[in-house]
């Protein structure tokens, strides 16, 4: 399989993942598990599995010199995971999930000025596809949201745009398995201190609220955060963030089924253009794909 296929293949594991977290957590929430403590054991969790791989399977450590560079990545993604949350606090599964999907734009614009990824047609085509369907579905539901939530979900994607950019650089040639655990122990460090010092870590111990958490842990953590950072090494961040606009049809399936929110027909318009970038993203030639990344 080339790196294309591999690519977007483990970028569409990740959206799973990563798709089943506001329903999870929107769940785990109403069970009484307030943010920080959600986000505490999510990367603690996770963090614990894919070291618990690492171990097992006699996998490769990054080297000392490269780990400051994977703290930063965890500092990043612990400042993404906490405003994201809280603005999934303060507004429904379906809207957060939508605007948190801004992000390809900035990505796609921030991996030409600091990797150098060329902006062909295909990839401003599907930009702009991806774009428009998050405006219309902002544009449906902003006006009935909270105003703080969507400024923090906004902080977060900028949050996210930076820490998918730069994972590119700083995960290059390193074994990805043990970096993805050191990237996350870190964000789990975070805001592990960030938690205690505003109120603890305290859950409800009831087995809904833990199997809960543990399945954040694991299908929503240790399996999409590894699997996303693998295939940005393959496909590079503008694509994989792209790509990744796949994530949507899960969280909004979910949402309604096991949530029961609704979306306007302008959010359902929205959510299909968003698709619609990521076929057409899919169908670039092989040889535009690959040149930058060998």
């Amino acid at each position: 399989m080339r790196n294309i296929t591999r690519g977007l293949l483990v970028v569409s594991i990740a959206s799973l993942g990563y798709g089943a977290l506001p329903v999870l957590a929107k769940l785990a929430l109403a069970e009484g598990v307030e943010v920080l403590p959600l986000l505490v054991w999510r990367f603690v969790l996770g963090s614990g599995l894919v070291w618990a791989f690492v171990l097992a399977t006699g996998r490769p450590r990054p080297p000392r010199g490269r780990v400051a560079g994977l703290c930063l990545l965890g500092v990043l993604y612990a400042g993404n995971a906490m405003c994201y949350m809280l603005g999934l606090d303060r507004l429904s599964a379906s809207l957060a999930t939508l605007l948190l999907f801004s992000y390809p734009a900035m990505t796609v614009l921030l991996a030409r000025v600091w990797v150098g990824e060329r902006l062909t047609s295909r990839r401003i085509t599907a930009l702009l596809l991806a774009t428009a369907g998050c405006a219309l579905t902002v544009g449906s539901g902003v006006r009935s949201g909270n105003l703080l939530g969507v400024g923090l979900v906004a902080v977060a994607v900028v949050l996210l745009a930076t820490w998918v950019v730069r994972s590119h650089g700083v995960l290059k040639g390193l074994p990805p398995v043990s970096s993805t655990a050191t990237v996350i122990t870190s964000t789990a460090i975070v805001i592990a201190l960030t938690a205690f010092a505003t109120g603890g870590i305290g859950v409800p111990l009831a087995p809904a609220p833990l199997a809960l958490l543990g399945a954040i842990g694991l299908f929503s953590t240790a399996i999409p955060v590894t699997a996303f950072l693998v295939g940005i090494q393959w496909i590079g961040p503008a694509r994989a963030a792209i790509a990744a606009t796949a994530e949507p049809a899960v969280s909004l399936t979910l949402a309604a089924f096991v949530l029961g929110e609704r979306m306007s027909s302008g959010q359902w318009l929205g959510a299909l253009l968003i698709l619609a970038g990521v076929v057409w993203l899919r169908l670039e030639r092989q040889p535009q794909a690959v040149d930058a990344h060998p």
